[in-house]
């Protein structure tokens, strides 16, 4: 009797601590699956894609992107695969990129855009996301900055009551904690640190959780590194 009276005790032991772990790190609660489809560049298709980084850190989900060198949004809007993508995927969410320096540049243009893939993309029962890009050090000079990237696509955002994915605040969060890290090149490409930050916020803005904690830590990425890019991307997303 008294072994087990121990026995019971200790299983239930175990799954009391088993349900606060669970209960600690999100994901072990649930398995959380979406099915998502980035539409972008080379920012987007760069170091294997993050879409691919983005699989590593969702394994039930289905991603997929269309993204071509040099694309704008309003390229996206003109090209029959990319339509015919959004109309017939059965997707829950879409991440749009625009290029670069359009937002700035050309911010009519870039609001245009948006709208029109929007527009697509609520008619077909999906959310859109703006995955906001980084600074780029070659054009820093013509505006292409942090704060001015964030502002534009933060005003288009709360135009469509679209969400925004705030890549370009962790970047540079990032930088200004550990400037060792190189997250991108001169002209604004990422590299495959870069690329695994932008999943880790893309990661925590689509599912609403922090990154932190995930076993995923990025490909070919220093476990401590990775560890370090999912905090940074928590606390831009404020958790």
């Amino acid at each position: 009797m008294r072994v087990r009276l121990l026995v019971r005790c200790i299983l239930i032991a175990c799954m009391a601590l088993f349900v606060l772990a669970a209960c600690r790190n999100p994901i072990l609660s649930s398995q959380e699956s979406a099915q998502i489809l980035l539409v972008g560049n080379s920012f987007t298709f760069f170091n294997d894609g993050i879409d691919q980084q983005l699989v590593g850190l969702s394994p039930s989900s289905r991603v997929s992107s269309v993204a071509l060198g040099g694309y704008t949004l309003d390229d996206h809007t003109h090209d029959k695969n990319t339509r015919r993508t959004i109309r017939d995927g059965g997707w829950e969410y879409v991440v749009l990129q625009e290029q670069s320096q359009i937002p700035i540049f050309d911010p009519g243009k870039f609001h245009k855009s948006v709208r029109k893939l929007d527009k697509e993309i609520r008619k077909r029962g999906a959310k859109t996301v703006l995955l906001m890009t980084w600074e780029r050090p070659d054009s820093v000079s013509y505006g292409v900055t942090t704060a001015s990237l964030a502002d534009a696509y933060n005003a288009v955002g709360a135009e469509l009551g679209a969400t925004v994915a705030p890549a370009g605040l962790a970047f540079a969060r990032s930088l200004t904690e550990r400037p060792d890290l190189v997250l991108y090149n001169l002209d604004g490409h990422p590299t495959p640190y870069g690329t695994y930050l932008a999943a880790c916020v893309l990661y925590g803005t689509i599912f609403e959780r922090s990154p932190v904690g995930n076993p995923y830590g990025g490909r070919s990425i220093p476990r401590d590194v990775g560890v370090y890019f999912q905090k940074i991307a928590a606390e831009s997303l404020g958790y």
